[in-house]
């Protein structure tokens, strides 16, 4: 008994004992499985942290970059304080960010084959931006880092570039080469033929169409899809011979649709739909006192409404001509040497491309008389004699009762070029706007020449800040803010007398000429060629090579070449030049050549809403003759940052309906020169593509 008894004592015992081990080792894991838990909660938690503290710097990376890219768009490059480190609060995180500069910076480079805007040059800068969240504790939760590319791309390297909806819909056949873009929807229809393409023999060696919202075949206005349309594909296979193979983009039906990507793929990569809106300049770019071209500008001219001035040993008249400092105050030296320039009629006898004709001077409203009944309801007059709605006049030696209005120079009469100091210059009835307007006129070719050989009083011209000569003009009044009828027009421009030119010097200067207001162009403009004295391609003589040019307003508006009457000065004084109707001689236009980017409003075709169409890329610039059986030959770019803002006279059609003009026939082509950066306009607009090649993180 006692045997047995011990035996299960014993057994009990180590029962027992098992149970401790057991319990110790259950013990053991427990606080095994505590210590983890506690270590996966805190491991979460600092991770939690990390992946906040990331956030939080990657959004100071996102600001910095953000603001360096604001530093580009208003055509400046950081420096200075632009490298110092800045600090923002994001939530409860304070992130440092800062810019770092490449070497090398800028260079020149073509974007490659296979991007977007494949082969279009551009300038591009390299910076490293970098940015670090601390926590409210003190520690540096995250560090990023990314370089990033700036690439200045040109407008003016497009054929066309809109800010909004792009329709092409010619009437007549119409061949356009080089690139097409739009940040909105594109609309592609022809009344015969459309084809957009190369042309490898003018310098255009590639295509490419772009559209931020979709491509359509057809109309906007009304749902109709007609004519042929042919886009170059990229590809050369058929016959080649380094000339693009074009592809037609059919209707299939008589709808307008929209085309689906899976279609343009067909071209390769030439026509690309619903791609990323591209940050491009705001119109307010052209704004006078606030404007980068007002700021930047080498001669600020202003036609002063309501402020009496005179030319030495003139009349006193309503309106002033003046230049202006950019704070727009009177620049009293050069305001004296524009008035010199204006009543030099010993150097405009022997000088001037319009002999007797005031070189500037301002185009007045009819007045409000008794016996004259012109207003902007009733232009031409009815009841009286033109003699009676212009302020003064001298008599016509031929038709003494079909006097000249006030001011036109004695050498329309033949008597040698002398002329009075009179500057006010009859009227011009703009029919689409419905209104007569108010305009300061400008020899453009004569303001260069008069400036060189008298010194340089208004302009150093061979100035190369901002790639050379930018002349801000405008009209300054009551209602320069809001719709009204002021202007400014340039003639006298068949040849631009700078130094160098496009061919000539390796980077030539140019000419931009801007207004916030409503742009004419009247006659030739940069005719220019090379070899000075031999023939261009027009057939057209001229003295001087073309220089890289721009024309810059509210709106564009063209005027031919036969517009400038001398005996009239253009402007309504014998038989009414703007106020007749189309089948008169004096408003039948002439073949008329213009080298030139214009950038200007364009209005916007509401959605299918018949009669509202806007006239297209075909009518951006807007014409006031009848051009029929004329040319307009123009080598340039047509660029549209959204709708004008000071005119809103519809496009109501062609012919003797609307009784606004008939279409020349276009000789429209990109300006292949654009393709080198050295051959733009002085301060081209341009967007900014931003494109990040490198990123790196860390954690702490």
């Amino acid at each position: 008994m006692i045997t047995n008894r011990r035996r299960i004592d014993g057994e009990r015992g180590a029962a027992l004992l098992g149970a401790v081990i057991v319990l110790v080792l259950l013990l053991s894991l427990a606080a095994v499985m505590a210590v983890n838990t506690t270590s996966d909660t805190r491991l979460r938690g600092a991770f939690g942290h990390s992946l906040t503290g990331f956030y939080a710097a990657e959004s100071g990376l996102n600001i910095g970059m953000a603001r360096f890219k604001n530093i580009f768009l208003d055509y400046n490059v950081p420096t200075g304080s632009d490298f110092t480190a800045r600090s923002v609060a994001v939530g409860d995180r304070d992130v440092t960010y800062s810019l770092a500069e490449r070497e090398n910076n800028p260079k020149t480079a073509v974007i490659p084959a296979g991007e977007l805007f494949a082969g279009v040059n551009s300038q591009q800068y390299s910076y490293v931006v970098s940015a670090e969240a601390e926590n409210p504790i003190g520690d540096i939760e995250a560090r990023l880092g990314a370089e990033f590319l700036v690439s200045y791309i040109p407008l003016f390297q497009f054929a066309a570039f809109y800010r909004n909806d792009l329709e092409i819909l010619p009437g007549p056949d119409m061949i356009l080469t080089g690139r097409i873009h739009t940040n909105g929807a594109l609309y592609l229809s022809a009344g015969s033929n459309l084809s957009i393409g190369d042309a490898p023999a003018l310098g255009a060696n590639s295509v490419q169409v772009s559209a931020g919202s979709g491509l359509y075949r057809g109309r906007k206005d009304r749902s109709l899809c007609e004519g042929t349309v042919k886009v170059d594909k990229l590809e050369d296979v058929v016959a080649p011979t380094g000339d693009l193979d074009p592809h037609a983009l059919p209707c299939n039906g008589s709808a307008t649709r929209l085309v689906p990507q899976s279609e343009l793929d067909a071209w390769q990569g030439s026509i690309r739909s619903d791609i990323e809106t591209i940050s491009i300049p705001e119109p307010d770019i052209i704004d006078k006192g606030t404007g980068q071209f007002w700021g930047r500008a080498d001669l600020r001219l202003v036609l002063k409404l309501n402020s009496a001035d005179q030319l030495p040993g003139g009349p006193m008249l309503s309106h002033a001509i003046e230049v202006q400092t950019a704070a727009g105050e009177r620049d009293a030296a050069r305001t004296n040497a524009i008035h010199q320039f204006m009543s030099d009629s010993a150097w405009n006898a022997a000088n001037s491309t319009y002999r007797g004709t005031m070189p500037v001077f301002y185009t007045d409203v009819p007045l409000d008389t008794a016996g004259c009944f012109c207003n902007d309801a009733t232009p031409t007059c009815i009841g009286s004699t033109l003699r009676l709605c212009y302020d003064g006049f001298l008599p016509h030696a031929s038709v003494p009762l079909l006097p000249l209005p006030r001011g036109v120079y004695a050498t329309a009469m033949g008597t040698g070029g002398n002329f009075d100091l009179d500057y006010r210059r009859g009227g011009f009835y703009n029919r689409r706007e419905q209104k007569w307007m108010l305009m300061l006129n400008i020899n453009i070719g004569d303001l260069l020449r008069w400036n060189t050989a008298n010194g340089e009083p208004l302009f150093d011209t061979e100035d190369v800040s901002d790639g050379g000569l930018v002349i801000y003009a405008t009209v300054e009044g009551p209602l320069s803010d809001i719709e009204n009828n002021y202007a400014v027009r340039l003639f006298g421009g068949a040849n631009l007398a700078i130094p160098g030119g496009i061919g000539v010097v390796a980077n030539p200067t140019g000419l931009t000429v801007v207004s916030d207001q409503a742009m004419y162009v009247l006659g030739d403009y940069n005719r220019g060629i090379v070899a000075p004295g031999t023939l261009n391609a027009w057939s057209d003589q001229t003295i001087a090579p073309r220089q890289p040019a721009a024309v810059i307003g509210d709106s564009i508006n063209l005027l031919s070449e036969n517009y400038w009457n001398p005996n009239c000065v253009g402007n309504n004084c014998r038989d009414g030049q703007s106020t007749t109707n189309l089948g008169a001689g004096s408003r039948r236009g002439a073949t008329t050549v213009m080298n030139a980017a214009f950038l200007g409003g364009v209005d916007t075709t509401p959605t299918g809403y018949a009669g509202d169409y806007n006239g297209g890329l075909e009518n951006y610039p807007r014409f006031h003759e009848d051009w029929s059986g004329t040319w307009l030959r123009y080598r340039g770019s047509f660029v549209s940052l959204g709708e004008p803002f000071h005119v809103d006279g519809a496009w109501c059609g062609t012919g003797g309906g609307c009784n606004i003009y008939d279409p020349p026939n276009r000789d429209w082509n990109f300006d292949t020169a654009f393709n080198d950066i050295a051959n733009l306009p002085p301060l081209t607009p341009r967007f900014t593509f931003l494109k990040q090649r490198l990123f790196a993180q860390e954690f702490n």
